[in-house]
């Protein structure tokens, strides 16, 4: 009989590498977390650094897209409208807009939103938070996303997928292990045999 302890590890203890798809060749590449000591030597930080041995892309720090908008007022006609820009690649200081009741052009001082290279694209693929790349190891379950970050994770699911018994830790806090927080299809026994080939084939 197979059997699976909870370890109590949570998804960060996975964390250290990562791998994904590179958005340049869409090769199998990776992030890697380091560790960066603080100059007071009493707390530290992390680095996240994306780098594709493949065509030898690299980030140290994430990319993000900026919208400009806003509801002004016409200077000709004072009637006021909407505006949004398309994604930009640098903070604008000032936008040039055309009034869509007069067709008056003039330049408004806009509001900015934020966000994540290709955060705003809905494809159904998992990605990671950083860099918001997709994940390496993914596949599509009956409309479920089954995923893994690295080898030790795949071979931690693995183990659970496959125990017979699985047994929680009764020191852990039951909401914050990365086994409590499965959903309910990677738990599910009909599911085992295909999720445990699909494992296999990530481990190859």
């Amino acid at each position: 009989m197979e059997r699976f302890q909870d370890e109590n590890k949570w998804l960060g203890h996975f964390a250290n590498e990562i791998f994904v798809r590179c958005p340049k060749c869409e090769s199998k590449s990776s992030i890697k977390r380091s560790k960066i000591d603080c100059e007071c030597g009493k707390c530290y930080n992390y680095s996240n650094v994306f780098e594709c041995k493949h065509c030898f892309y690299k980030l140290e720090k994430p990319i993000y897209q900026y919208v400009a908008y806003g509801n002004p007022y016409c200077n000709n006609c004072y009637e006021q409208y909407e505006f949004e820009s398309q994604p930009l690649k640098e903070k604008p200081e000032k936008c040039r807009v055309k009034c869509p009741y007069c067709g008056f052009h003039e330049e408004w001082k806009p509001k900015i939103r934020e966000f994540l290279q290709d955060s705003k694209i809905e494809d159904g693929l998992v990605r990671e938070q950083h860099y918001n790349l997709p994940l390496w190891f993914q596949k599509d379950i009956g409309g479920n996303v089954f995923w893994a970050y690295n080898q030790d994770h795949i071979d931690y699911l693995e183990r659970y997928i496959q125990a017979d018994l699985r047994e929680r830790n009764s020191k852990a806090n039951y909401n914050s292990s990365l086994v409590s927080r499965l959903p309910q299809f990677v738990k599910a026994s009909k599911n085992r045999e295909k999720l445990l080939k699909i494992l296999k084939k990530w481990k190859e």
